[in-house]
């Protein structure tokens, strides 16, 4: 049931990102938010990949990871922290990632805006028959509407999130919460679908929404998750 919601979290994240179904290859690496193809949602910065960027190029160097924890310091985190990385084989890294960046926005901003002086180029992008393209860190600057979008899209992920905990027990049955799992997925995502905050995302969450409705169907001809649901109503 958790791989179902997570299959319903890739296809949201498929429209919020152009990436969002690369794993490794060179598109993380030469990610360069500049281009028109990598903007997103009325042309704006495709954040979920830019914070994927940030969070790899940060981790690839031990002088980087000094200087971003000397920047939580400054910003008055007593324990420093990394930005996990989401991948799409596991479930809630895609939450996690987000919600680690929007917690460590400040630091972050300031990261972004110093690592040119300090590190030189995030990239320098080398393409056969084309020039060498160097591409700034400041490119990847986030404005408060970035990182709005940002909070945005962490809550919409954290209700497929919070499902999937339901079937993480080992000691006890889970199979009954099945059907009760999936209508409050879909119940929840159908709210913010039609909330003016989220308007912006409504095609994505038609996305995630379609694939919940396909998987729920199913359990018509699975009489066993009615069966469990139905047991587990029963008096002790």
């Amino acid at each position: 049931m958790a791989r179902i919601v997570n299959l319903a979290i890739t296809d949201f994240m498929s429209v919020v990102t152009r990436i969002a179904s690369v794993e490794t290859t060179s598109a993380i690496w030469e990610f360069d938010p500049s281009l028109p193809r990598n903007r997103i949602l009325d042309d704006s910065l495709d954040v979920v990949s830019a914070i994927r960027t940030i969070a790899i190029k940060i981790q690839a160097s031990g002088q980087r990871i000094a200087y971003f924890e000397h920047l939580q310091t400054e910003c008055g985190f007593t324990v420093p922290l990394s930005i996990p990385l989401h991948s799409n084989v596991r479930w809630g890294t895609a939450d996690g990632m987000l919600g680690h960046a929007y917690h460590l926005r400040q630091p972050i901003n300031l990261f972004i805006n110093s690592a040119d002086e300090l590190f030189g180029p995030i990239t320098t992008i080398r393409r056969p028959g084309l020039p060498a393209k160097q591409i700034l860190w400041t490119t990847f600057a986030f404005k408060a509407a970035d990182w709005e979008r940002v909070s945005d899209i962490c809550t919409i992920i954290a209700d497929a999130n919070n499902i999937q905990q339901y079937f993480l027990f080992e000691l006890q049955p889970t199979l009954w919460h099945a059907i009760p799992a999936f209508k409050e997925l879909q119940t929840g995502w159908e709210t913010k679908r039609d909330s003016p905050r989220y308007v912006l995302y409504k095609n994505a969450i038609n996305r995630g929404l379609s694939k919940i409705s396909k998987y729920y169907h199913k359990f018509n001809e699975k009489p066993a998750y009615v069966l469990a649901l139905g047991t587990s109503l029963l008096p002790t």
